[in-house]
């Protein structure tokens, strides 16, 4: 069937991609850069047209509190709207664990506000509740930094490997609507501040975690139990120390300086949408940054559009040989220097774009047509 993923090219999206298109499934990968805009409705009616199920996984390009609430707010309406008019049969949402709960922060004020939206629309829904990804680990750290201090309330929370939260959301999305709500977790829980410190220390960042109970998290307050999901939540399968084990890659042991110095580049809410840590792009592989692919090609450089052209699988899940990389979709191979195909069924070369090096800050210069946007 014809399934359309908003926020394909995602940490969820593109490993959502993936598993439904080996799965024989007819799957769009929906985003600005696709042409489809949940926010002003363009490009909706044409990508929804004929699809059975609709998987929002998109999320807003700003964190402040008012701009967060008119994303999710607009965004899912619009799409709501379209889904109507196109009689899709099936809404699948992935929300977070504690979205009640947590209320103090305008996130989840937002994602609160987008599940009552779909709760109360006409289409057949599954809201999906996750705790926080391992892969965002590192994102909380850099929202609690002051200075060289990493400062988080000492609660247990219990995160998830985006891997098991795609596997989660490609059965729910495939099978029948639930109307209701699904938590899901990590197979193990922790204590916030423990795990932040063990995920730094494996990437050599000399920043300290600081066990603080007046601190926030992302703006609001939080008790012991805030983050954890309930006793009839499903469980992943991934445990940290086997994800940590394979993903962890140490970053240059710079010398930090406080984040009111000038330059001061500690944490990724300080880094632009276009810029990544070099250190998080080992040789040989690749990153997703907004849009886009960067890859590291012997120590040098370079980037491409995040999707491949044929039908828009995710090159960062793809395998890279030398130069060339495989879409995991239909096996099109492209040269990650220029952008040409070397093995169909692509036809289109890829967009490339220029990365430059500024001491451990890398930055992916994108011409302003096709500056990142949103979803």
């Amino acid at each position: 069937m014809k399934i359309v993923v908003v926020g394909g090219s995602g940490v969820i999206g593109s490993r959502l991609v993936t598993l439904l298109a080996r799965d024989g499934h007819e799957v769009v990968a929906a985003s600005r850069r696709s042409g489809v805009d949940t926010v002003t409705g363009e490009g909706l009616t044409q990508a929804l047209s004929g699809a059975a199920v609709v998987v929002d996984v998109s999320n807003s390009p700003s964190l402040e509190d008012a701009a967060v609430m008119k994303f999710f707010k607009t965004s899912t309406h619009n799409l709501l709207a379209a889904e109507a008019a196109a009689s899709v049969r099936h809404h699948v949402t992935v929300s977070v664990v504690g979205t009640g709960r947590l209320l103090g922060s305008g996130y989840f004020r937002a994602k609160f506000a987008q599940e009552k939206l779909i709760k109360e629309s006409s289409i057949p829904y599954s809201i999906i509740q996750a705790t926080q990804f391992f892969e965002f680990l590192t994102n909380i750290a850099d929202a609690a930094t002051h200075g060289t201090a990493v400062r988080v309330p000492p609660v247990h929370f219990q995160p998830i490997a985006a891997n098991d939260v795609a596997r989660t959301v490609n059965k729910i999305a495939t099978g029948d609507p639930l109307n209701g709500t699904l938590e899901i977790g990590g197979p193990e829980a922790f204590y916030l501040d423990g795990l932040l410190q063990r995920v730094l220390g494996a990437r050599n960042d000399p920043r300290e975690v600081i066990a603080d109970a007046h601190a926030h998290y992302f703006g609001t307050d939080l008790k012991d139990r805030s983050l954890l999901p309930g006793d009839e939540a499903e469980l992943g399968e991934i445990l940290f120390d086997d994800w940590l084990g394979r993903t962890a890659q140490p970053i240059p042991n710079a010398n930090v300086q406080p984040a009111a110095a000038a330059g001061a580049r500690t944490g990724r809410s300080q880094l632009k949408e276009n810029e990544f840590r070099v250190g998080e792009v080992p040789a040989a592989s690749v990153l997703l940054v907004g849009d886009c692919a960067v890859f590291n090609i012997e120590g040098g450089f370079c980037a491409t559009q995040a999707m491949c052209p044929h039908r828009q699988g995710p090159l960062s899940e793809g395998s890279l040989d030398g130069t060339t990389v495989t879409c995991p979709l239909h096996g099109a191979q492209f040269n990650v220097w220029t952008g040409a195909v070397l093995r169909g069924p692509a036809k289109d070369p890829l967009k490339t774009y220029r990365v430059t090096v500024d001491g451990d800050i890398g930055r992916v210069e994108v011409p302003l047509a096709h500056a990142f946007q949103g979803a």
